[in-house]
């Protein structure tokens, strides 16, 4: 549920994408570099409402309905690969007119934002990677298969809600609002995101961007597959007593470390 309030008011505006219209959430005021947040994969912008006032003190903030979630229309051309998502950052950046900017981005999302910014390093400031997605060629092929076939079939929804419920944390409010969330994503979506994560080889994009990088991720994820045993140079921090949606278990620790990797950018 999107607040409001006299200094920091947020607001839903539409951008026409290139496949569809895209809802963004806008708050904050000032001079700062804009941020833009990036939802996980069957989610929706208002996960990010808690992180946009402290963050927009300062700049303008903005908080995109991925393609085929929340308020965002479905893909015109069944497009949800990475390189798909990315467009819908263009088509954003281009509607708002955002010259350089921060990329705030939650689990698979991270991919689409790897993505943008190995094509326009130019116009992103930093990237804060949140609990970011393994890498999955580590995935047995029988399972990622297994994975793939559920989530093509009637019970989709039911799959993903029951997959969800097992990494959302201990929070039930948290685990509720992300199982409902993940309810209105069209469910040619909810295949796409995983057909993109299934084949991604996440090595290119992290090689590609040589920008400001930052992750921050769950103890749950801190394994072999993270990005940055693929990359040791990555700075990161992991969290303990947390679900995989840290901005809804731990908003304050995840304010403080967008901040303080904005802050650290020159």
């Amino acid at each position: 549920m999107m607040r409001f309030n006299k200094e920091n008011t947020m607001r839903q505006i539409t951008v026409a994408g290139s496949q569809g219209d895209l809802a963004v959430i806008e708050a904050g005021q000032g001079e700062g570099l804009p941020v833009l947040f990036l939802h996980a994969d069957s989610g929706r912008a208002s996960q990010w409402a808690g992180m946009l006032e402290p963050i927009g003190r300062d700049r303008k903030v903005y908080a995109l309905d991925s393609r085929g979630s929340g308020e965002s229309s479905p893909a015109a051309d069944g497009d949800y690969s990475y390189a798909g998502r990315a467009q819908d950052i263009i088509d954003v950046a281009a509607a708002l007119n955002l010259k350089r900017f921060f990329i705030v981005a939650h689990s698979g999302s991270g991919a689409a934002a790897l993505d943008y910014a190995a094509r326009y390093a130019e116009r992103v400031a930093g990237l804060f990677l949140l609990d970011p997605a393994t890498d999955p060629r580590a995935l047995p092929s029988d399972v990622r298969a297994g994975m793939l076939e559920a989530l093509k079939g009637p019970t989709s929804l039911g799959v993903q809600q029951g997959f969800y419920a097992t990494i959302a944390g201990n929070n039930p409010q948290v685990r509720s609002r992300v199982l409902q969330d993940c309810a209105v994503v069209d469910p040619a979506a909810r295949l796409g995101f995983a057909l993109a994560f299934a084949d991604w080889n996440p090595e290119p994009a992290l090689d590609a961007w040589k920008g400001p990088v930052f992750l921050l991720v769950s103890s749950a994820n801190d394994n072999p597959n993270a990005l940055y045993a693929l990359r040791p140079q990555l700075p990161h921090a992991v969290v303990a007593d947390t679900g995989h949606w840290m901005q809804l278990d731990q908003p304050d620790r995840v304010a403080q470390e967008i901040l303080s990797f904005i802050a650290s950018v020159r």
